[in-house]
């Protein structure tokens, strides 16, 4: 029998394999908490930003007696808030449907004119709407919204 000297330390390698398939058991549970992380934020923030901008184009209407005739009117026209002039927005927030970096895009249309699909925001100007830019239904990587047209919200 060979004796082992005791100032040499190190694990075994049943230790490491050990230590190793803990740690793949636990990845194994935690990981699938994170997939689809991603995905549903960007949908989340496409919605609330969707969502402000409508909320911004009834308040121009309120404010200005009219809807405005193009979407860039939100942030070129000005109201009073309390003795300060301000605009309607700041800046268009992004929809992050089209690019994971986020687009915001505009196009002003008409309703007879379809869509462009390129990313951003539409706004219909004879229905003073505003919505997606993006008329493509949703493929499988977006889980439970598959099939969603999200020009549609």
């Amino acid at each position: 029998m060979v004796d082992r000297d005791r100032s040499q330390t190190g694990f075994t390698l049943l230790e490491l394999l050990i230590v190793i398939s803990i740690i793949a058991i636990l990845a194994a549970t935690i990981i699938p908490n994170f997939i689809g992380f991603d995905r549903e934020a960007r949908l989340v923030a496409t919605k609330t930003n969707l969502s402000s901008i409508r909320t911004r184009v009834s308040l121009f209407r309120t404010k200005e007696g009219r809807y405005p005739e193009k979407l860039e009117e939100l942030l070129e026209v000005t109201y009073n808030d309390m003795g300060i002039e301000i605009p309607y927005l700041e800046k268009f927030p992004p929809e992050f449907i089209s690019f994971k970096k986020g687009s915001s895009e505009i196009e002003n249309l008409i309703s007879e004119e379809p869509l462009t699909g390129t990313g951003g925001w539409a706004y219909y100007q004879d229905r003073a709407r505003v919505v997606v830019n993006w008329d493509i239904p949703l493929d499988s990587k977006w889980g439970d919204d598959e099939e969603e047209v999200v020009s549609e919200w």
